[in-house]
């Protein structure tokens, strides 16, 4: 497939390269690895598929989401098309290109000859890591090339699949995956732990993966009916006793400030270059009216009117009127005057800066990314516990995420609320969710948590009484613990349930976010007579072309 430069000006994408790592993400269609071992490509797809999630996936996400907006004060456009809705062939293409060229990767590990079973633990990551990421082309833009794709010159023009028959191949890997590990020979099988640059070779928690994997993928399915539900409930069955992740699946290669390629993507994409200066998206990215309100109380914040706090016109459920630590940790005040100044936001759509405290002064420069919460896990960068400084070169080594311990709560938390039978304990699942996250995000929790369960119906899972409570509390809780730096999760859920419920920009042209995404022109040139053709409007329409497992989608 022709790979096309994103559209998108503001972020900058750099493919991972490192001396000890084959640089294997030339085109889909060279086979210039054929010669290369499993442990050459391993490392290299991780890398390069992790990439795109937390560049071009996260930021469409953040944006879709409400959590981000762009800097007015000092840009005169940018998001444009994200904050309108108007979508075409070139929106975000980068998403499909750069997630099909790097799952190539996985399947050169899957066909690797392997006889002997010498190589099942790479075939096993290889399988998890195709699942967890083909998710989300089938997520993103429903049916999609799958059996004879990564073909490279054998075959430039592969048929697309139903997307339904993609989830359910995908389900296989994960059951193969999980064969491949129960059943490999320790006098055979190569030990990965020096080139598996997410998991180290711990094949207990690739289980762990797989499991929570397949749970994600069954909860993408909950409004499915008929044959396609039953097939769902005997896959939630086969994993209803986990194990599930018990701890974050995390990335780390040997992030250095040796150059801009080397340092944790999530830095050098939004923060700073190997120089430790900022880069544009620090400016440009700002905190929106609608996450200020999310995680401000009423009284902190400057609303027009009373009883204006409706989170959508005509929801009935208005903001939590509760101040979340984690919103300063997110958001930090803009530069004013060559120092932090008080943190503003502005609502998506607005030309100025407009949200803030009752008494501060607006407009004035919005809130921007705050690096304690987003590239200062767990305080690694050590900045807490009073080691560095905060310098910018204090992040620069730090893990990416591919999937939280906090995620992986939230979904065993929904689904303890939608199949009781087979899961419980959602009230404690939800609650290590909020916990683990302030604890990633160095927030203070305080009595936030004993607060939002005890009283906030729609945003504590302890208040909620009805099941659309408890659901919107738990995404809405997702939503939070992703914001930044895995929003396209939140996006999806969102197209699959309705919540958590988010405002559309005021510059919006359609009435609702869309349900996918359009083919890329990159399709459209050298896949011509296998694309399926379709216009802007059927993104935001239920019908042949939607993900199947939308509610009440046709396929």
């Amino acid at each position: 497939m022709k790979k096309l430069k994103l559209l998108v000006p503001i972020l900058a994408f750099a493919f991972y390269s490192c001396d000890q790592y084959l640089d294997i993400n030339k085109s889909p269609n060279q086979l210039e690895f054929d010669k290369a071992l499993p442990k050459n490509l391993l490392p290299g797809a991780q890398v390069s598929t992790y990439r795109v999630q937390v560049g071009t996936m996260n930021q469409l996400g953040n944006v879709f989401m409400n959590s981000w907006t762009r800097n007015v004060q000092s840009f005169g456009n940018g998001y444009d098309r994200e904050l309108q809705l108007n979508l075409d062939n070139a929106f975000y293409s980068n998403i499909w290109n750069g997630l099909f060229l790097n799952l190539k990767n996985y399947q050169a590990i899957i066909d690797f000859s392997n006889p002997e079973g010498k190589y099942d633990y790479s075939v096993a990551a290889a399988k998890i890591c195709k699942a967890f990421y083909m998710q989300y082309i089938v997520d993103l833009y429903g049916n999609a090339p799958y059996t004879n794709a990564w073909q490279g010159n054998d075959n430039l023009t592969p048929t697309y699949d139903d997307d339904y028959a993609i989830y359910q191949d995908l389900f296989q890997n994960l059951e193969e995956a999980r064969d491949l590990i129960a059943a490999a020979d320790p006098a055979v099988v190569e030990d990965i732990s020096g080139f598996d640059v997410m998991l180290q070779g711990d094949m207990d928690r690739w289980l762990e993966f797989a499991n929570t994997v397949q749970l994600r993928l069954c909860l993408r399915m909950s409004e499915v009916t008929g044959a396609k539900a039953t097939f769902r409930d005997q896959q939630l069955a086969e994993i209803s006793g986990g194990p599930f992740l018990t701890d974050n699946v995390s990335i780390n290669p040997g992030f250095s400030g040796a150059t801009n390629a080397n340092i944790t993507p999530m830095a050098s994409t939004y923060f700073y270059d190997s120089g430790s200066n900022n880069i544009q998206n620090r400016t440009f990215i700002a905190m929106t009216g609608h996450a200020w309100k999310s995680m401000q109380s009423y009284a902190s914040t400057n609303y027009p009117a009373a009883g204006s706090q409706e989170i959508v016109p005509g929801s009935g459920v208005n903001y939590v009127n509760l101040t979340d630590p984690r919103s300063t940790r997110l958001f930090t005040g803009g530069i004013q005057g060559n120092a932090v100044g008080p943190r503003r936001a502005v609502n998506q759509g607005s030309s100025l800066v407009d949200v803030g405290g009752p008494t501060t002064t607006l407009p004035g420069p919005p809130s921007r990314l705050g690096a304690q919460g987003n590239i200062n896990p767990y305080d690694q960068a050590q900045i807490f516990a009073g080691v560095n400084d905060g310098t910018p070169d204090d992040f620069f080594t730090v893990d990416g995420f591919i999937m939280t311990f906090s995620e992986s709560c939230f979904l065993r938390a929904e689904a303890a609320v939608r199949y009781p039978s087979l899961f419980s304990d959602a009230q404690n699942l939800f609650n290590q969710g909020v916990t683990d996250n302030f604890l990633m995000r160095n927030a203070l929790i305080g009595t936030y948590l004993t607060t939002v369960n005890a009283s906030r119906p729609n945003f504590g899972f302890t208040a909620s009484t009805t099941t659309a409570q408890k659901l919107h509390a738990i995404l809405y809780q997702k939503w939070i613990a992703l914001m930044g730096f895995n929003g396209i999760e939140s996006y999806i859920d969102y197209t699959r349930t309705g919540y958590p419920l988010t405002p559309l920009s005021s510059i919006a042209i359609q009435t609702r976010k869309p349900y996918r995404l359009i083919y890329p022109t990159s399709e459209y040139i050298a896949n011509t007579a296998n694309v399926p053709n379709m216009t802007a409007a059927d993104a935001f329409a239920v019908n042949a072309l939607t993900p199947f497992w939308v509610a009440g989608a046709p396929n």
